[in-house]
């Protein structure tokens, strides 16, 4: 008798953690697309280009962060996990946000060194990299001189190379990199087509 309870004892805890492990494994691709949307929410905002686009923006954003809330608040650990990544996406847009205003306004020698590596960073730090490149190379283009423009855009042209090559074999990587760089796409060609 006391064989067979510890049979059905092992047996419950096997059922139990396989349970466990079947929930844990459906959670982590809806943690890890509230993560990517809300990254890709927050690009939204950080290139809108002001007045209502950014006002929108930034309402969207609000409101899928109260839906995150409402959907994930009592699932303490997926809430906790979706905050972490939620709370680096930020992290990485105030670094760009750092990088992308240095006291001359465009990012000195270093800081362009500096930002290369970025490239081989998770999707969100990568493409809020190139953003930052792609505004500067714009700021460059309105108020500084051609060696100015010139350093920039090869810096720019630099990271695009390690940041294609970041995700060569990677096409989920790729597909998020290029979904939120797409704001800043359109703003350079819009750019460019506005100054032809």
């Amino acid at each position: 008798m006391k064989r067979y309870n510890a049979v059905m004892a092992i047996t419950a805890i096997a059922a139990t953690m396989l349970t466990l492990f079947a929930s844990c494994s459906a959670n982590t691709a809806d943690v890890q697309k509230a993560i990517d949307k809300y990254c890709e929410l927050n690009s939204k905002e950080h290139n809108a280009a002001g007045g209502s686009e950014k006002e929108a923006t930034s309402a969207e954003k609000k409101d899928y962060e109260k839906e995150v809330d409402d959907k994930y608040f009592k699932d303490n650990k997926t809430y906790q996990i979706i905050l972490d990544g939620m709370k680096k996406c930020d992290e990485a847009f105030a670094v760009d946000a750092q990088a992308a205003s240095p006291a001359g306004g465009i990012a000195t020698e270093d800081e362009l060194l500096a930002m290369l590596s970025l490239a081989y960073k998770d999707a969100a730090t990568s493409a809020n990299t190139y953003c930052t490149l792609t505004d500067q190379s714009i700021a460059a283009a309105k108020t500084k001189t051609d060696t100015e423009l010139k350093r920039i855009v090869s810096a720019k042209m630099m990271f695009e190379h390690k940041m294609e090559d970041s995700y060569k074999n990677n096409t989920e990587r790729r597909d998020s990199i290029l979904k939120l760089i797409e704001p800043c796409l359109k703003t350079e060609v819009q750019f460019s087509h506005n100054n032809q």
